[in-house]
């Protein structure tokens, strides 16, 4: 599948708690589909996502796979924090927009990288380990 078309797809979807389906998802569903689906990876899966853990814990468990990367780049992903803890995942689409899943606003949707840095205290890119 190519990036527009998954774009298409799930863009407008409902946010969905530890769901990683076309019909709904959270912020690590939709990565974990987006690198399925577009990348041709599939990402590790832990049973504490499905599990209702929290987003924390099962990023921590997932984050030796992730390489940081300096700035935006289309393909990898954004992690937010709230303080030192990390909330919220998405994809970067463009070095200034990226599509997430964000459960306050209950559907994925793009939003413009900086308009999301103000809401969260920190990002960080990082790109898959094994790209």
């Amino acid at each position: 599948m190519k990036n527009d078309e998954f774009v298409r797809l799930v863009n407008g979807k409902p946010w969905k708690n530890r769901a990683c389906t076309f019909e709904g998802m959270d912020c690590w569903g939709l990565v974990v589909l987006y690198y399925r689906s577009v990348m041709g990876i599939e990402l590790h899966h832990l049973e504490g996502y499905e599990a209702g853990k929290d987003f924390v814990t099962c990023y921590e468990g997932e984050s030796e796979f992730w390489v940081n990367q300096p700035v935006a780049t289309a393909g990898c992903i954004a992690v937010f924090y709230r303080g030192d803890v990390p909330s919220h995942i998405g994809i970067i689409l463009t070095p200034t927009k990226c599509l997430h899943s964000r459960g306050e606003s209950g559907f994925v949707r793009i939003d413009s990288n900086l308009a999301l840095m103000k809401v969260y205290s920190k990002v960080e890119f990082k790109r898959y380990g094994q790209v």
